[in-house]
């Protein structure tokens, strides 16, 4: 594993040492890796059958956990893959273009997810605020439109990036304390002028997060404006109760988009150990949980699997 002091354009090759720490360790986090991928293989690629196979799961929030499912499962699988190819390999280095494409996959899905909860918040508002009309108005068209927009906007308004990072001036060495690529990591071994990108990558922020959290904080405080003006408790937990697998998913969703946040704050200057095992983990255990979630807590999803089974049963 040598590395090399990079001046001018962007290097041929990238050395990923967030994992050089594990020594004699490889063999028990590999397996443990692996094990937690194929769960998130399994469980993630089993709602996407469901969903697509079976005529009662073709409501506007089954097809969103099915789309959700997916991005679930292109995170894990462009990360985790090359993770493993060090542990038993040793292949710690990574193609400047692999890197590239890595991080346009990771941001690009990470976008589409924050799009895809704010569509399903205001599927949830609709459901709640204005039943009546939640079937008019999350018509086949219109989700077939809203889906193909939040698509086609996070995969077009992410291309510059990669773009804008090949013609970087890199003047530092070609390592990445990371286990995988990062725009911020690779933003840290350039030098030069980056006022463009950081104009981007802002403008980005804007139009992600906060275009995606307003509708969601317009959506949930309306949501819980209406369940307020209920009389009955019954009535209250039954409104409630339609958007708890949601709120779970967005909870542990900020949750983890802001530890690495509070690991700053508090922790300021992480072990290598304790950097890369964070960035792995969240990787797999939000697409683990997910699925698992929507399981528990909707009957129809039971329900779904339970047909799912007896057709392969029987087939």
């Amino acid at each position: 594993m040598n590395s090399s002091r990079v001046v001018g354009s962007i290097p041929s090759e990238f050395l990923l040492v967030g994992l050089s720490w594990v020594g004699d360790k490889k063999l028990p986090l590999s397996v443990l890796f692996l094990m937690m991928f194929l769960v998130v293989i399994f469980s993630n690629g089993t709602i996407i059958v469901l969903v697509m196979t079976d005529k009662k799961l073709q409501e506007p929030m089954h097809i969103f956990i099915s789309l959700l499912a997916l991005i679930d499962l292109s995170l894990s699988s462009s990360v985790i893959p090359k993770a493993l190819t060090i542990l038993w390999f040793d292949s710690y280095t990574i193609s400047s273009l692999g890197c590239l494409i890595q991080t346009y996959v990771l941001y690009t899905m990470l976008g589409l997810q924050s799009s895809l909860f704010a569509l399903m918040s205001f599927d949830r508002y609709l459901a709640i605020c204005h039943p009546l009309r939640h079937s008019t108005i999350m018509s086949r068209s219109f989700m077939t439109v809203s889906v193909a927009f939040i698509v086609s906007r996070s995969f077009v308004f992410m291309i510059p990036l990669p773009a804008m990072m090949a013609d970087l001036h890199f003047c530092h060495r070609n390592l990445i304390y990371s286990s995988y690529c990062q725009y911020t990591v690779l933003l840290r071994l350039s030098c030069g002028d980056l006022m463009a990108i950081t104009i981007y990558m802002v403008l980005l922020v804007c139009l992600f997060p906060g275009g995606d959290n307003s509708l969601m904080i317009f959506s949930y405080v309306q949501i819980l404006r209406a369940v307020y003006l209920l009389k009955s408790p019954q009535a209250r937990w039954k409104s409630l109760s339609t958007c708890t697998s949601h709120a779970i998913l967005l909870s542990l969703f900020y949750m983890s988009a802001s530890f690495p946040l509070f690991l700053f704050l508090f922790y300021p200057d992480p072990s290598l150990y304790v950097k890369s095992m964070t960035e792995l983990l969240s990787l797999l255990l939000l697409p683990m949980i997910n699925p698992i979630v929507y399981g528990v807590k909707s009957k129809e999803i039971q329900n779904g699997l339970r047909r799912l089974y007896w057709r392969i049963l029987l087939f």
